[in-house]
């Protein structure tokens, strides 16, 4: 069995602005995020970031940058350990339009300084901003096809 959860997210810019969610989910009510959620079973981690984003956000990933990082973190809800995958993406021309509900209450675009000024759901966010800015990724091919060793099994 798994002792933690994998996690993809996307970090996108565009025109100097960050793509970002505001959480609605009870235990993160308010904070600020990067769109993104657990990897299912059946997926990998390209696979789940891409469906993450649409989700959350109503837009498509257009590229596939590559890799950013791997961050340990612990799950809001019950403090569980946490890998997350963060990709550097970029998504179809548009506004963003999630179907708002108690899941996700807000998408936009900010800059690093409004970022900044937001409550942050964790510091992935502003650590996976930094290495963005230095140009620092590996390439997606690495990742295209992993998958958990423990999501081919039930828990």
């Amino acid at each position: 069995m798994a002792n933690f959860y994998l996690a993809a997210n996307a970090l996108i810019n565009r025109d100097g602005k960050y793509l970002m969610i505001e959480e609605g989910k009870e235990y993160v009510e308010g904070t600020w995020n990067i769109p993104g959620g657990g990897v299912e079973p059946e997926e990998s981690p390209v696979q789940a970031v891409k469906r993450e984003l649409k989700e959350e956000t109503g837009l498509e990933a257009t590229k596939i940058n590559g890799l950013i990082g791997v961050f340990s973190s612990k799950s809001a809800k019950d403090g569980h350990p946490v890998k997350v995958f963060v990709f550097d993406c970029e998504a179809e021309e548009r506004k963003p339009e999630p179907e708002l509900d108690d899941e996700i209450l807000d998408a936009e675009f900010l800059t690093k300084k409004e970022v900044k000024e937001k409550e942050l759901r964790n510091d992935i966010i502003l650590r996976s901003i930094e290495l963005k800015q230095k140009e620092y990724r590996l390439p997606k091919e690495n990742f295209e096809d992993y998958k958990h060793p423990y999501l081919d099994e039930e828990p």
